[in-house]
């Protein structure tokens, strides 16, 4: 029973942070009217929420792994709701960001607790355990878009943003402020001085990120050729796949070995990534259900990779490190593939993220022997 409420102590509170980023479509344009303000501009805000709840998983590792993950945990489950709270009510579009912003360093600091609740409870089963709970993120928009829809359709944004927040200031902040995890002695060695080889396998996870960051950010853009229908049904796909593809993985990995599931994954997704744009509707939903399913385990994989290479001792710390790789792989497949798109066209600009993308292969093999 204390092994499944672990999953859930991790489960609940990545369902309801996962609103963030896989509710903010919907959000995002009753947003912009609010505030009067275009569409670059409100999508401001999601680059706020990629850096800000990337870059500061690295303190909130580093607290939880030396003090525990309880008060660190509730505070920015405390974090999270108040921003989805107080957001809709911000008075200029400059509130906004700030309140956006803190509410992601918050999604930040239960993302990192969460995921290495799995890393550090669950030995053989790792992979696994890592994967149930990083689900939630990727899965949380399939339970709450559905309930947030109507609402906007009414032209009332602010009810489902209040109804999650609270969520987040009760349920994930009592789930996180009794957290623990497993008594482990930190010194400084290997595992807090990290090496030549981690920071490869940091390039090359930010390298792996690539694809799903792609069809998250530009699936529109990659389907422009295809009807409505074709593109509603691969992003529809897209986040469900990303969400049961984690577990998934994870228990293979731990049978079949963390490094061959990495590897096996980033060849698969550099193969399936230009499918999207070759013409045909079938292999553009095809590609976007493989991405979303491959490369959302990609998480689940590297977190337990850590886990296994590194010991557990400052794992949320280090994979807070290695999870910044995201930020990077979603400027390369965001604003740099928008360029690439512009001055080289739709076609050149996929085959060049690929190419980035088998970068992460060699990258990986190299950092597995140092």
């Amino acid at each position: 029973m204390r092994k499944w409420l672990i999953i859930l102590q991790g489960l609940v509170p990545m369902l309801l942070v996962g609103t963030y980023q896989y509710s903010w479509n919907l959000f995002m344009r009753p947003l912009a009217t609010s505030f009067n303000v275009g569409l670059p501009i409100i999508q401001t805000a999601y680059s706020l929420f990629v850096l800000f709840s990337t870059t500061f998983q690295v303190l909130g590792g580093f607290i939880a792994d030396r003090w525990g993950p309880a008060v660190i945990g509730a505070l920015g489950s405390m974090m999270a709701g108040m921003g989805m709270i107080v957001a809709p009510f911000a008075r200029s579009i400059y509130i906004f960001y700030l309140v956006w912003s803190l509410g992601s360093i918050g999604v930040g600091f239960v993302y990192a607790i969460s995921i290495n609740l799995g890393v550090k409870w669950f030995g053989k089963s790792r992979g696994l355990a890592t994967g149930l709970i990083n689900m939630g993120f990727g899965l949380g928009s399939t339970f709450f878009n559905p309930f947030i829809s109507p609402f906007i359709r009414s032209g009332n944004l602010e009810m489902p943003m209040i109804i999650i927040g609270a969520a987040l200031l009760t349920v994930s902040t009592a789930l996180m402020a009794m957290s623990k995890y497993p008594a482990v002695t930190i010194t400084k060695s290997r595992s807090m001085v990290p090496g030549t080889g981690f920071w490869l396998a940091f390039l090359s996870f930010s390298m792996a990120s690539i694809p799903l960051q792609l069809y998250s950010s530009s699936l529109s853009i990659m389907g422009d050729r295809y009807d409505y229908l074709t593109i509603t049904i691969a992003a529809t796909i897209l986040p469900l796949f990303s969400g049961i593809g984690r577990p998934i993985m994870g228990l293979i990995s731990d049978s079949w070995g963390r490094s061959r599931a990495i590897i096996a994954e980033s060849i698969i997704l550099t193969l399936v990534m230009p499918l999207g744009v070759i013409g045909m509707g079938s292999l553009y939903i095809a590609a976007a259900g493989l991405v979303g399913f491959l490369g959302g385990a990609m998480m689940t994989l590297y977190a337990s990779y850590i886990g296994d290479k590194y010991g557990i001792a400052a794992s949320t710390f280090l994979f807070g490190i290695v999870y910044n790789g995201k930020f990077i792989a979603a400027v390369l497949s965001s604003v740099v593939f928008a360029y690439l798109t512009y001055y080289l066209g739709l076609s050149m600009a996929v085959l060049l993220e690929t190419a980035l993308t088998a970068i992460s292969i060699p990258l990986f093999l190299i950092a597995k022997k140092r």
